[in-house]
């Protein structure tokens, strides 16, 4: 591993996005020390504070060079003074869609120490990931309003799965359970 250098795109974001990113970074630095792998950051000014002031959200140029990196480290997205969706749709879904981000990880792990309502288990009864499709279903952004404004007013929300959307995500949940489940 430590033959090859990772190329990491740093996107503090807004709110608590820059403190967590610190502190991710933090905890980056120290696995690198441990494992002996070797990475290059570089930073991005995008989010509410760059919007405010250039107009911009994710200027295609910096889109293009965000392709070249192994990986790109978000940090929250959303600021006080810009409505609701803009940055979220501009900035997060841009990025998920244009560079094809389809999967959502959400490992779940029971910490010692830690009062829940599964108190009864240890942390190796507990140890699982979710895999979520992150680019269909309420994301596509189909919906709308019929009759704005008036007593009938209507919302709707669609949600899209397509054949493909559904058998990638499945496929990778499937190849990852084999991985994680190799040893047992």
């Amino acid at each position: 591993m430590a033959d090859r250098s990772y190329k990491i795109a740093v996107l503090p974001g807004d709110g608590t996005g820059p403190e967590v990113v610190r502190e991710g970074l933090k905890a980056l630095e120290a696995a690198a020390a441990k494992t002996g792998f070797r990475y290059d950051l570089e930073h991005y000014d995008l989010g509410g504070e760059r919007y405010l002031k250039t107009g911009d959200i994710l200027p295609d140029s910096i889109l293009e060079e965000l392709r070249g990196f192994d990986a790109i480290f978000l940090g929250a997205i959303g600021h006080p003074d810009v409505k609701p969706g803009i940055l979220e749709k501009g900035l997060l879904l841009r990025l998920r869609f244009e560079l094809d981000q389809y999967i959502n990880l959400r490992p779940v792990k029971l910490y010692p120490n830690v009062d829940c309502p599964l108190k009864d288990k240890g942390p190796e009864d507990i140890d699982f990931v979710v895999v979520r499709e992150n680019t269909e279903g309420l994301y596509s952004g189909m919906g709308g309003f019929q009759y704005k404004g008036t007593p009938q007013e209507v919302s709707t929300q669609i949600h899209m799965t397509t054949r493909f959307g559904a058998e990638r995500a499945i496929r990778f949940a499937f190849d990852l359970t084999r991985k994680r489940n190799k040893d047992k």
